[in-house]
C-alpha cells in the first residue's frame, strides 16, 4: 500500500471531491433512496472519505475501510462525523452489520486477479444485514483501451506529480501506469513513485461472482446513460446489487 499512502494527498486534493461531485447524484438516484434514514452504511475502499463526510452530512452513520493508512489518516481528518479502520477489502471483519454499502471511484478494480475481487465483495457481504443494497463502480475494458493512465503532469510551486501510462495488456486485461510525484516539505523536496495497476472486469465475471458471494436483484447501469460524460463515464458501469436474504 506505499503507492497509495504516498499518492493520499494529491487524491485528497484533487480527485475525490471531483469525481464524488458527480457521482453522488447518481447514487442518490440508483442506490441512496433505498436506504432508510440514520441508516448503518459501509464505505468500502474508502479513500480519504470524502464520500463517508457527504453521507454523514445526511444523517447516515459511516464506518469506512481502506487498506491505506495515509488515506485513513485523511479521511479521520476530514470527516470525524465517521468511523475509519485500516484494513484489506479483501478479508476486513467488524464487529456490527450495516444496512448498506459502497465503494466508488473504480477501487475494486485495484484489485487484481478475480480472485481477490470475489473475496471483496464476499467481506462486504459478511458484513451486511440481509436485504441491504451495495452499490459499486468499476471501469471496463473500454475505459483502459482510450485515455485512462496517458500522460499528465501538474505543477505547483510547493508539489509536482506526473502520470506515465504503460498501456493496457489485453491478455491479462491490466493497465499499469507510473506515478512520480514531488513534494516540498520543511524546506527539502521529498519524491516517491508509485506503480498503479488496475483489471478490467467482465459483466459475466462481475455477475459470478455477486451471486457467488451472496448477492441477488443486480442492477448495472452505463455511467453515461447516468449523465457522467467526459472521460470519467467512459467504460464506467454502477451496479446495484441486494444481499441476499436467508
Amino acid at each position: 500500500m506505499a503507492a497509495y499512502d504516498d499518492f493520499a494527498w494529491f487524491y485528497n486534493r484533487y480527485w475525490s471531491q471531483d469525481f464524488h461531485a458527480v457521482a453522488f447524484p447518481i447514487l442518490e438516484r440508483i442506490w441512496l433512496r433505498h436506504v432508510p434514514a440514520g441508516a448503518r452504511i459501509l464505505d468500502v475502499c474508502c479513500g480519504t472519505g470524502y464520500l463517508a463526510g457527504l453521507l454523514a452530512a445526511r444523517g447516515f452513520r459511516v464506518t469506512g475501510v481502506d487498506e491505506s493508512a495515509a488515506m485513513i489518516a485523511c479521511a479521520r481528518e476530514s470527516t470525524p462525523a465517521a468511523e475509519f479502520h485500516v484494513a484489506k477489502a479483501t478479508d476486513f471483519r467488524l464487529p456490527s452489520r450495516f444496512d448498506a454499502a459502497v465503494s466508488t471511484f473504480d477501487s475494486l478494480n485495484h484489485l487484481i486477479g478475480y480472485e481477490q475481487f470475489a473475496e471483496a465483495l464476499r467481506s462486504t457481504a459478511n458484513a451486511l444485514e440481509p436485504g441491504a443494497p451495495f452499490a459499486f463502480d468499476v471501469l471496463t475494458g473500454e475505459a483502459y483501451q482510450t485515455h485512462w493512465g496517458e500522460n499528465f503532469a501538474l505543477v505547483r510551486a510547493d508539489h509536482v506529480l506526473t502520470i506515465t501510462g504503460s498501456g493496457y495488456d489485453f491478455r491479462t486485461r491490466v493497465a499499469r501506469c507510473v506515478i512520480t510525484m514531488f513534494r516540498l516539505i520543511d524546506g527539502a523536496w521529498r519524491r516517491s513513485d508509485a506503480v498503479v495497476e488496475e483489471q478490467a472486469y467482465e459483466t459475466r465475471e462481475i455477475d459470478e461472482a455477486l451471486e457467488h458471494t451472496g448477492f441477488r436483484e443486480i442492477v448495472c447501469y452505463d455511467a453515461r446513460d447516468l449523465g457522467m460524460a467526459g472521460q470519467l463515464g467512459v467504460g464506467r458501469t454502477f451496479y446495484v446489487a441486494t444481499k441476499r436474504k436467508r
